[in-house]
């Protein structure tokens, strides 16, 4: 029996290998050590998924038996033909007397060594899928981190291992860099750039009726002509485009570009900044009245409207604060004639102002005269003598008329037409003008 086991612990140079123990084809090595079936006769195993002679689980069967001439299973070591297990002092034995390190005339170059990533391509630890460190910690060691083995050159993939985005399968992106690692630069552009004709920061956004020459571009630097943002509702105007400031434009157009032209009042999202007050001007003399009044930036539809406020009187175009008032004469308070000091006063006489005595009347005698009105033709609240006495100049029988008393209402005495001095045919009765008999006055000046 003893002579039985004897027999089994030798085992000849050619035994057969085996898969790793415990091997249920459910990951993939990563090592070489995941590979290590227990047991030392029939040579190290290897990790390599890539290999098509790989199992389930990446791992190759060890090809070269660790032993030369006898095996011990049992001990996990060669009989005879090894004279020095360490030969090159790493603290590892040699393969060939039952040891792991796969060089052992390099004291640099054992399982377990820190892989480096080296200019002369060396395996420091008998694994030729390792070559360095992960610098940046994307995933990838750098491509100027390799090992030859036998002929046999492995390097790394990353092109630049200080950048984390650059690594092969990474997305291309416009920085003048290789991000993919393929050797093309900015290949895959990016960003897209809109025609901007106006130069506002704006361009047109792609569609069936933009032009061909005008359509967005790829590009990783923008062109000249050409905006990052699209959007423009008008590329022939600066002042048009999105979230700008709508105004009250002579061509009416869509300032922010909301698809409203020159909107205002009440539910406008952006009214315009620019809005026009207009004031009514019912009787078309160029002034409105400051009581009825539009904003907009359009003059209202319906009725006659006017940019200047002021009219004091909308139904008579006479009366505006741009109305002209007729000179009167500085005439003397009296005359003498004679011995006999007499009163004088001013008249319209004929068309002209002429200071006349109480009694001796114009030059050229008219109508009698009885009384004049007076009135605030150019609304500042000061009533003057007006030239042809009636507002419209319509009545003959107005043209001449002493001023005998204090200004009353314009709305008493007829139709409110201007303010009227006491006379004859008109006189104030501490609250009212009252017309008084048929005299010219009453008749004409209503």
């Amino acid at each position: 029996m003893r002579a039985c086991l004897g027999l089994l612990l030798f085992l000849a140079l050619g035994c057969g290998d085996a898969v790793a123990p415990g091997s249920d084809g459910g990951s993939t090595c990563s090592r070489s050590a995941d590979c290590d079936d227990g047991l030392f006769c029939n040579g190290a195993e290897a990790c390599d998924p890539d290999d098509p002679g790989a199992n389930a689980e990446g791992c190759i069967p060890g090809e070269a038996p660790p032993c030369a001439e006898r095996c011990d299973e049992v001990g996990d070591e060669c009989i005879g033909g090894c004279t020095d297990g360490d030969a090159d002092r790493d603290g590892v034995d040699s393969i060939a007397c039952g040891g792991d390190d796969c060089d052992d005339a390099d004291p640099n170059r054992f399982p377990g060594n820190a892989e480096v990533c080296d200019a002369e391509a060396h395996d420091e630890d008998c694994d030729p899928a390792t070559v360095g460190f992960d610098i940046d910690g994307d995933g990838f060691v750098g491509d100027r981190c390799c090992n030859e083995v036998d002929g046999e050159r492995t390097c790394g993939r990353d092109c630049d291992d200080l950048s984390r985005g650059a690594f092969p399968g990474a997305t291309d992106s416009c920085n003048g860099a290789d991000d993919d690692c393929d050797g093309a630069v900015d290949e895959e552009a990016t960003l897209t750039f809109y025609f901007d004709g106006d130069g506002d920061g704006f361009g047109l956004a792609d569609g069936p009726e933009v032009e061909e020459s005008k359509r967005p571009i790829q590009a990783c630097e923008r062109p000249d002509g050409y905006a990052l943002l699209p959007g423009d509702c008008n590329d022939d105007n600066a002042f048009a485009q999105p979230g700008g400031t709508e105004r009250c434009a002579p061509l009416g157009d869509d300032e922010d570009c909301d698809g409203e032209i020159d909107e205002f009042g009440e539910g406008a999202a952006s009214p315009a900044v620019d809005l026009v007050t207009y004031y009514r001007d019912s009787d078309f003399d160029g002034w409105g009245k400051v009581d009825d009044v539009r904003v907009s930036c359009a003059p209202p539809a319906g009725g006659n409207w006017s940019l200047f406020p002021g009219d004091c009187r909308d139904d008579l175009a006479a009366v505006n604060p741009d109305a002209l008032y007729a000179r009167e004469p500085a005439c003397p308070a009296t005359r003498l004639e004679g011995d006999t000091e007499i009163f004088v006063m001013t008249a319209y006489c004929g068309g002209t102002w002429e200071c006349i005595t109480e009694f001796g009347g114009c030059a050229m005698p008219l109508t009698e005269p009885r009384f004049r009105p007076v009135w605030d033709l150019n609304c500042d609240g000061e009533v003057r003598v007006q030239e042809g006495a009636c507002i419209d100049g319509s009545a003959a029988a107005c043209d001449v008329f002493f001023l005998t008393g204090s200004p009353i209402d314009p709305d008493d005495c007829g139709q409110g037409t201007g303010y009227y001095a006491n006379s004859a045919d008109c006189f104030w009765d501490g609250t009212a003008c009252i017309p008084d008999g048929d005299g010219p006055g009453t008749a004409a000046c209503r």
